[in-house]
């Protein structure tokens, strides 16, 4: 197999969601130890279609991360870019590049009958589709049929407000811009950022905690690991859950240092 090992410090962002592709890139862009990583974002800054990511597949294999965003919903239209950047990346994945995986998570799990035992089979699809070393389902990302129904209706590709299940804990038809700013305090700088960060992503870690034993009650302090650097881990299955943006930054900081350099001749 083709081996890719001289590869740059570089962070490639792979969405078709700019919104999401926004928060991700302020989020490293502001942290200390990944600030000085480049970063390679979607599109062309004002649209992202999915021509764009299969353009920019195979300069994915200079890169030491690859963050790719595996939503159910936009996962048919980026299916053939999605195979090359595997394809491509495969044989060095977990070595000389890592792949981050950002998602919404099983359609069921949600259902009394699956439940998180919904996520083993699920992960498991993932870690043979992509050779990950880390996933992170974000709860901004999980909408309904009908809600992604009704975006499409209204021409908008994706949705733009916050899923209804989680309107009890937010403003009503705030847009998910809005809180993504929030939770990086992006209104914030200095010293005052970083405090307000921290106490929202406690703000942040409480409502999750609320919706998980309202969902499933019985597995609370199972899940709670899912907002922990070491992740939810599921029998028999090597990948394990994670909940963005919780030590989303830490862990591709660790990954960047992971990646060992390459030999010269």
């Amino acid at each position: 197999m083709l081996h890719y090992t001289d590869r740059k410090n570089r962070i490639h962002i792979i969405t078709l969601d700019k919104v999401l592709a926004a928060d991700i890139s302020e989020r490293l862009s502001e942290y200390p130890d990944t600030s000085s990583a480049q970063l390679i974002p979607p599109g062309n800054g004002q649209s992202i279609t999915p021509e764009d990511i299969l353009k920019t597949a195979r300069d994915t294999v200079d890169s030491k991360i690859l963050i790719m965003d595996v939503r159910t919903q936009t996962k048919p239209p980026l299916q053939q870019a999605y195979s090359d950047i595997a394809r491509f990346n495969r044989a060095d994945a977990n070595n000389f590049c890592h792949i981050v995986l950002i998602g919404d998570g099983p359609s069921d799990f949600l259902l009394r009958s699956k439940g998180p035992n919904a996520f083993q089979n699920y992960l498991s699809d993932l870690r043979c589709d992509y050779s990950p070393t880390v996933f992170f389902a974000n709860p901004f990302l999980y909408y309904t049929q009908e809600e992604i129904q009704d975006a499409i209706q209204n021409r908008n590709a994706l949705p733009e407000k916050l899923p209804k299940r989680l309107e009890k804990y937010f403003r009503k038809d705030v847009p998910v811009k809005t809180i993504y700013e929030y939770f990086r305090a992006a209104e914030k700088q200095g010293e005052i950022k970083v405090k307000r960060k921290k106490q929202r992503l406690k703000q942040l870690k409480k409502i999750f905690l609320k919706l998980v034993a309202e969902d499933f009650g019985d597995e609370v302090d199972k899940l709670a690991d899912a907002l922990t650097k070491q992740g939810c881990s599921f029998p028999g299955e090597a990948l394990k859950l994670n909940i963005y943006p919780f030590c989303f930054e830490e862990w591709v900081t660790d990954l960047l240092q992971m990646v060992p350099r390459a030999a010269k001749d």
